[in-house]
């Protein structure tokens, strides 16, 4: 924080791409570690991100107040295990949550089965329902996700049943608050920022017209497909 940072993300779980590093589910931090991060972070101003897969480390973030959750996946050493309880003050007190989707979501049961993969999918399913403030990511930057993956992403969560108008605001304001931009971008409306996504077709009908980029407009600053910075 001395140093600049805006935002704190702690390793709550393991991540599962570290050589003989934790497994996914495994707890890397005691819940007193967590309180003591979380509480230095606020006092300073700064929110606190928590990557978290396994339901301990889940129930550790969520106990210490931390802002927003990556994954939260509710895993354990054999299965699954999500926590009503935990997830009742998930909801009450607004901790953003991420899974994180990847691009290539419907792979998935070929990786880890047809009958984990569903489960996997009806916990998020279970969380949307149940009221849990979810936003749209998708881990970007490990394998098979790349830049460009947000909509193939968002399939997901039409697969799992969700009205495009949600997950839309998944993808733009609930995300941009879970940020702390709520206030100037991720809606049009006045005094915000001009950060315009133009299509071809109607997302509220097809979501995949997302792809159709015509035009993108950030800060007011219009960027046309195909021309360089120096000619928009």
């Amino acid at each position: 924080m001395a140093a600049g940072a805006g935002v704190i993300k702690a390793m709550v779980t393991g991540g599962g791409l570290t050589k003989d590093g934790p497994k996914s589910w495994q707890s890397q931090f005691t819940p007193k570690e967590l309180q003591a991060l979380v509480d230095e972070a606020h006092q300073a101003g700064v929110p606190v991100a928590a990557h978290a897969h396994g339901t301990d480390g889940i129930t550790a973030a969520v106990e210490a107040g931390v802002d927003t959750i990556e994954h939260c996946t509710w895993m354990t050493a054999d299965g699954f295990d999500l926590r009503q309880d935990v997830l009742k003050q998930i909801i009450d007190r607004d901790i953003a949550v991420c899974p994180a989707v990847s691009p290539h979501w419907e792979m998935l049961p070929r990786f880890f089965g047809e009958e984990r993969a569903e489960a996997m999918f009806d916990l998020v399913r279970q969380m949307a329902e149940a009221g849990a403030r979810l936003i749209a990511g998708t881990d970007a930057g490990v394998q098979r996700a790349g830049f460009d993956g947000l909509v193939p992403a968002l399939s997901f969560y039409a697969h799992l049943g969700l009205p495009n108008s949600r997950i839309l605001d998944m993808a733009t304001a609930d995300a941009a608050g879970a940020l702390g931009l709520g206030e100037t971008t991720g809606r049009i409306a006045p005094r915000f920022r001009a950060d315009l996504l133009v299509i071809d077709g109607d997302p509220l009908k097809d979501l995949s017209a997302l792809k159709n980029v015509q035009a993108v407009v950030a800060a007011g600053l219009l960027l046309e497909p195909g021309r360089t910075a120096e000619q928009q």
